[in-house]
């Protein structure tokens, strides 16, 4: 009883800073837009929403990797800390560009923050807890996202950039306390399945060659894609049948609102074990609502789907956290969460450049497109992975089973 206390307290640690921490990620972000936005040139918008994506890509297996092969609770601590000062630092300078390039050196150690986090979650939750944990993870990060944008703008019009900027770098030392008393330390390193080059291609194997993972990848990635070229194209095609920005900032909540009750749904008993149909239907209700958006041009029915595209949002990335705990070795933990971050960053960032209207197609078409592709794709899941009859459990192939640390 006391170490499942202790796990729970733990448990609870991490949800609290992980919300703070990310709502001031989000509300900085936003402020750095808002000023880029404001300096009237567009392509600072790029600039910002690029090294926030790109420098992970090519970075984040190499982290994936240290936190395998070293202590993650070390690498989790020290790359909050160096999140603190960067932010810190941010805040006491005063040129765009410069801030802009502390926010993608950030961007790289949250990688590694985050892929220790994660390899770390099953050994403070308990692996039978494991569904649930990530479900509190996930909430925690869907009510960041509603809650974010709503106090960046606020914030940013009474104090600017660098108030923003100073309480993200306060929040990440309130991680690094997390880190350093909740968070367990791997008395030994495990050993390294192959060397720490290609880290890469290690991590990417990892997720390809799993029997349950690798047939969702095509999954996952037209979801990430789909719901990214929406996100360009509806900036301005929701901004039309609105006629108003502050109706377009209500159905953004509108879909960061339904993720929370869609994080929460993944935790419940009755779907564990059941990972492929949260991917697969969290899928299908997103690429849903995409669909209703450009279908149907009246705000009051956008809303509606929005919330429900926002519960299928939330149980889906619930899912897909406990899919790769489930799945993957847990020696091997931090690099197949970092690679499967990196292929997330990479699919948003050619969402966004595809979904420019008018590069391609107008915005209406290229969210029709999206709405389509997503359901096309889960109904690829729904044939690949048919759930499990009721009362029997998802397990791992004879080759990707492994102990974890029991409960």
């Amino acid at each position: 009883m006391t170490g499942r206390r202790h796990g729970t307290a733990a448990l609870l640690a991490v949800v609290v800073t992980t919300f703070v921490s990310t709502t001031g990620d989000a509300a900085a972000s936003l402020a750095l837009v808002l000023d880029a936005a404001a300096d009237g040139q567009t392509w600072r918008v790029t600039e910002v929403f690029l090294a926030d994506l790109l420098p992970p890509v090519f970075l984040a297996p190499a982290a994936g990797a240290l936190v395998d092969r070293y202590d993650a609770r070390r690498v989790w601590l020290a790359g909050s800390l160096g999140q603190a000062a960067l932010f810190g630092a941010a805040a006491l300078v005063d040129g765009f560009h410069l801030r802009v390039a502390l926010l993608a050196v950030s961007g790289v150690l949250a990688v590694a923050t985050g892929a220790a986090c994660f390899a770390l979650l099953p050994a403070m939750t308990g692996t039978g807890r494991i569904a649930r944990a990530n479900s509190w993870m996930t909430t925690a990060t869907s009510a960041a996202a509603f809650l974010g944008p709503g106090v960046g703008g606020a914030v940013h019009t009474s104090l600017g950039t660098a108030w923003i900027l100073g309480f993200d770098a306060l929040s990440f030392l309130a991680v690094a306390g997390t880190a350093a008393f909740a968070a367990p330390s791997r008395a030994a390193p495990p050993p390294a399945a192959e060397p720490l080059r290609e880290p890469a291609r290690r991590g990417f194997r990892l997720l390809r060659h799993n029997t349950v993972i690798g047939p969702l990848l095509p999954v996952l990635a037209v979801t990430i894609l789909a719901t990214a070229v929406e996100g360009v194209a509806g900036v301005f095609y929701l901004r039309e049948v609105t006629a108003s920005d502050s109706v377009y900032g209500l159905l953004l909540s509108a879909w960061a609102l339904g993720s929370v009750p869609g994080a929460l749904l993944a935790g419940w008993s009755r779907l564990d074990g059941r990972e492929t149909l949260l991917v697969g239907g969290g899928a299908a209700l997103m690429g849903a609502a995409l669909l209703t958006e450009g279908l149907i041009p009246l705000t009051g029915v956008i809303a509606v789907a929005f919330l429900a595209g926002g519960f299928g949002n939330g149980a889906h990335n619930a899912g897909v956290r406990t899919l790769v705990h489930r799945h993957v070795p847990a020696a091997d933990h931090g690099v197949a969460w970092a690679c499967y971050r990196a292929l997330a960053n990479t699919c948003v960032t050619v969402g966004y450049l595809l979904g420019t209207p008018d590069v391609l197609l107008g915005a209406r078409t290229l969210i029709l497109l999206s709405g389509a592709g997503t359901l096309l794709a889960a109904l690829y899941a729904y044939h690949r992975l048919r759930p499990a009859p009721t009362g029997t459990r998802t397990t791992t192939a004879p080759h990707e089973r492994h102990h974890e640390p029991s409960d």
